[in-house]
């Protein structure tokens, strides 16, 4: 039916733009919000990524074999009308998936080993209060574990669907894509950190982790008492 395949052309060119989609969507929230690890994690995609694939490509010029597929229109990451193959060693597509979910990966394995500030249970005043920061411990490494499994799963996911959907991949691309760039994200977040992105979490998973500071501040309300007499 002309509808379905109108449809199914529509998703295989939406499914190829994802990495465009995803920088584009990073861009937004990093100007918009002016969070400084959305900052960082768009300039690696933009600036690392293309260099560490046109690297590879280059190392992988003399084995077409594991390095070269022939273009077709929802191969390519960018839209032309070039003929000839394209170097999926690995491919644009690849490199950037790989690399954006080796950050979000880092992030959240971060967040799950983080050990909690024991000063914050010992010197609780009671067995309730104990037992609450015991439980929100609890919660945020659950929480962070969740989405290491999450990130694990929907890497593999997209990476399955480009290969059923396309076939614009080799075993090696996917291969040198995952460990080297997904590598490269991963480190990229910990550049994140250096750099002084405190709030390099970008799933929001450190604004619950409470410190001394924060746990020793009682909650203050503003109530109207009238006016002085």
């Amino acid at each position: 039916m002309p509808v379905l395949a109108t449809l199914r052309t529509s998703l295989l060119l939406a499914f190829k733009s994802l990495p465009l989609l995803l920088i584009g969507f990073i861009a937004f929230l990093a100007f918009g919000l002016g969070v400084t690890s959305l900052f960082i994690l768009l300039t690696g995609q933009a600036i690392v990524v293309p260099i560490l694939t046109e690297i590879f490509h280059a190392l992988s010029s003399g084995s077409p074999n594991i390095a070269l597929l022939t273009r077709n229109d929802v191969s390519q990451l960018l839209p032309g009308s070039a003929e000839g193959p394209i170097n999926v060693f690995p491919s644009y597509w690849m490199a950037q998936i790989a690399f954006f979910f080796g950050y979000l990966f880092a992030n959240a394995l971060v967040m799950y080993t983080t050990p909690p500030d024991l000063s914050l249970i010992q010197g609780a005043s009671s067995a309730k209060m104990k037992e609450s920061l015991n439980a929100k411990i609890a919660a945020r490494k659950g929480k962070a574990l969740m989405l290491v499994l999450s990130t694990i799963a929907f890497f593999v996911l997209i990476t399955f669907l480009r290969v059923i959907a396309t076939g614009a991949e080799t075993f090696a691309g996917i291969i040198v894509a995952t460990v080297f760039l997904g590598g490269a994200g991963a480190g990229w977040y910990f550049v994140a950190q250096q750099l002084g992105a405190t709030s390099s979490d970008i799933f929001g998973i450190a604004m619950q982790m409470m410190t001394p500071d924060s746990a020793a501040m009682k909650p203050k309300t503003c109530v109207y008492t009238g006016k002085p007499r």
